[in-house]
């Protein structure tokens, strides 16, 4: 039921300029809510190619067309086995050889999208800055020029204290 209101000399309805001001303001909260986009690292992502047998805990893998990731890198950093079932969907599902699986919050911690944040001397390619809660790592030391260098990984990866000193 829209009533009339007398503005000045604008009759306006009711009903429309309350609609009209909860829209604004709804939008308004909405973009100050999510404002500026995350810088996607960190981010989960799911490696295409595994190795037979899972990955190595003594190195580290990129996938530098990850399309996961908006970065378009996927890090696996330093985990023993395979990311594509953890233990605990290994074991809910009655598998057999689930001891070979890493848990979860290994997987969590160790995959993920990443972005180069230092490169060698002589190297064109752009770097990024590494968000809150990132370390900068030198993750490639072989390699093409556009891939080598380092890559944000988690400060609080277990045993990584130890790698930097």
């Amino acid at each position: 039921m829209n009533r009339d209101v007398n503005v000045g000399r604008l009759v306006r309805p009711v009903g429309l300029h309350v609609g009209l001001t909860t829209l604004m303001g709804v939008l308004l909260v909405g973009s100050v809510l999510t404002g500026c986009k995350s810088s996607a690292v960190g981010d989960p992502c799911d490696p295409e190619a595994i190795p037979e047998g899972g990955f190595n805990a003594t190195e580290a893998f990129l996938e530098t067309s990850s399309v996961q990731c908006r970065t378009r890198v996927c890090l696996v950093y330093k985990l023993s086995g395979d990311p594509s079932q953890s233990l605990e969907d290994c074991e809910a599902m009655g598998g057999g050889d689930c001891d070979t699986r890493p848990p979860q919050s290994e997987i969590d911690q160790r995959v993920y999208c990443s972005c180069r944040c230092s490169s060698p001397p002589g190297s064109s390619t752009p770097t990024c800055s590494c968000p809150g809660g990132f370390t900068c790592v030198d993750v490639l030391e072989l390699g093409g020029p556009g891939i080598e260098g380092g890559y944000c990984v988690r400060e609080d990866t277990p045993g990584l204290e130890e790698e930097l000193q």
